[in-house]
């Protein structure tokens, strides 16, 4: 890529959506390097020789899995310091002969890039999901029970914090009075 930020979008639409193998194929020779790295919650690849045929192989399950695959990159960051972007990314993936409609499912994708004769190409990729956004692409009706279970564990976690309070750990008192470098304010 010449200009990662502005051409990311639509690389990751050739490496996940493609009309064709062979048009997926060709953008993975293009834009990724030969040793490439990939991590997913479910899969990881290290990099080395050979590796990128290894990742290609794994979306290209992802495109028998879900041959109606709809993906948009909502936006991109580029740290020129560690030359990486980080992408937020929502996608809908639907699993062959799956009885449920696909939900739309939200991920980060850490890309770190590596220049090669004026062209930065992806070295390594991480795939970052919620545990409700990852079951919304495997089975979309238990995304909700996943979300209720994270809010219980949300809220077990407020009494568990009030019990050790009680008990004197980690406790908040005198907090207004020393004003803690100016953090806060007297008044609060």
């Amino acid at each position: 890529m010449q200009n990662p930020v502005s051409e990311v979008g639509t690389v990751v639409s050739l490496l996940t959506a493609a009309a064709s193998p062979e048009i997926q194929k060709a953008a993975f020779r293009k834009y990724f390097t030969s040793d490439a790295g990939f991590r997913h919650p479910i899969c990881h690849v290290t990099p080395g020789p050979g590796s990128r045929d290894r990742i290609l192989a794994i979306f290209q399950w992802y495109r028998i899995m879900s041959p109606q695959l709809k993906i948009s990159t909502n936006s991109v960051v580029h740290d020129p310091a560690n030359n990486t972007l980080i992408l937020d990314i929502v996608q809908e993936f639907h699993i062959r002969l799956s009885p449920f409609k696909p939900a739309p499912s939200r991920l980060l994708v850490r890309l770190t890039l590596r220049e090669e004769n004026a062209l930065q190409y992806i070295a390594f990729q991480e795939d970052f999901y919620h545990p409700d956004d990852f079951m919304s692409l495997l089975v979309p009706p238990l995304a909700p029970v996943i979300r209720t279970g994270l809010s219980v564990a949300s809220s077990a976690s407020a009494i568990y914090a009030r019990i050790g309070q009680l008990l004197g750990f980690w406790t908040t008192s005198g907090l207004h009075e020393t004003n803690h470098a100016g953090l806060y304010d007297k008044s609060e």
